[in-house]
């Protein structure tokens, strides 16, 4: 009796230490390897007893991650109180692969290599270096705003790309002499196409963004009372399109006004609310600024993600060094009998990556065309 009282303090200390030890943080993926076990009760149960073995090993890989540990005081049918813990494990198991099976004459036994932990979409941790490219901004201005707004816009856009060429993780191509056509860069074969075999087409790659800043300036005008008050109305628009599709991935916007002018029936009063340009212009440099960090935000927290091809049985993505994908990157797909299918870089080159997948038993072909993204370094 005393040692199986041992026996079972021993197992409720051991979860505790994975409940207030966990061996990773909840938001991230690590690799963990246990062994299962299973009683094979009758000859004719050794399948039965290989499903269990493979349960027992998940369920540990999973306490690995951390458990909640719920308690709970029950009274039985003579009235005794009794304490009970209830073990929940604190994470998921994302995708496994069986490193070896052994039979005894009384347990089946499993050793699995998992991938264990949370995948949170909304995350921004572990993205990697963003290659964009800024083509000619879209500019809109009312033909009644003051003469020295022509120019406001241009600081404007200066402003705006200095901002991004500071951002570390953003890899800038600056092509603000040059419109964004989707419609024609989508329907042009650069094979067969004259301009992109003699002098190249400017073309955002694979993994790589388009941007598009926007700058609308209109004006606005109010009366209150006997007196109009005219503003400009500066909104801030920035499109960003994906890699070789130009498809629209997210737009940011942002809007500031500012009065500029003011006429009334009394002098005195219209040369108290007069603004000076300088004071006309602070708020609208402050707000373009927070566009651009908005900008830069949305960029850096976007998935690095692509499309799989299959090339003499190997799985390829045309992402590599330029877009911050390391030997050390992990990806991911939506799993058949797993939740995902966890991958991890082989090989990577400038522009394109060999990936492996961590159950080797999986048909390699099944990958082709599906959609995979990555989820930072180990």
């Amino acid at each position: 009796m005393r040692s199986l009282t041992l026996y079972f303090s021993t197992i409720i200390l051991t979860l505790l230490l994975f409940a207030l030890n966990p061996v990773f943080s909840k938001d991230s993926v690590r690799f963990i390897e246990t062994t299962g076990r299973a009683v094979i009760e009758d000859a004719a149960e050794v399948v039965t007893a290989r499903r269990r073995s493979l349960e027992d090993a998940l369920y540990l890989a999973a306490l690995h991650g951390g458990a909640k540990i719920k308690g709970f005081s029950s009274v039985s049918t003579d009235t005794s109180i009794q304490e009970n813990l209830v073990v929940q494990p604190d994470s998921y198991i994302l995708d496994y692969n069986i490193i070896s099976e052994d039979q005894t004459d009384t347990h089946f036994i499993i050793k699995i290599r998992a991938a264990v932990g949370n995948l949170k979409s909304d995350s921004c941790e572990n993205q990697g270096l963003k290659s964009i490219s800024v083509y000619k901004p879209i500019i809109s201005i009312h033909p009644n705003v003051p003469y020295w707004v022509q120019p406001l816009s241009s600081e404007l856009i200066k402003a705006f790309m200095s901002s991004l060429k500071a951002e570390m993780n953003i890899n800038l191509t600056d092509f603000t002499d040059m419109s964004l056509n989707q419609s024609e860069l989508k329907s042009i074969n650069d094979e067969f196409d004259y301009t992109s075999l003699t002098s190249g087409r400017s073309r955002t790659r694979s993994g790589d963004y388009a941007v598009v800043p926007s700058i609308i300036i209109d004006k606005s005008t109010k009366l209150v009372g006997f007196t109009t008050f005219n503003s400009l109305e500066i909104t801030f628009l920035t499109n960003i399109y994906e890699g070789a599709s130009y498809s629209l991935s997210s737009s940011k916007s942002k809007t500031v006004e500012a009065l500029f002018k003011s006429s009334g029936p009394w002098r005195n009063i219209n040369l108290l609310l007069k603004s000076s340009r300088e004071n006309i212009v602070e708020p609208i440099l402050l707000k373009a600024s927070e566009h651009s960090l908005d900008v830069a935000k949305d960029l850096i927290c976007k998935k690095i993600h692509s499309r799989v091809a299959i090339n003499n049985g190997q799985i390829e993505v045309p992402l590599g060094k330029r877009h911050g994908i390391t030997l050390s990157s992990l990806a991911v797909t939506k799993g058949d009998q797993t939740p995902f299918n966890i991958f991890r870089v082989e090989k990577v080159l400038e522009n394109k990556s060999f990936l492996v997948p961590l159950n080797d038993s999986v048909e390699v072909n099944k990958f082709s065309g599906k959609s995979i993204q990555f989820l930072g370094k180990m």
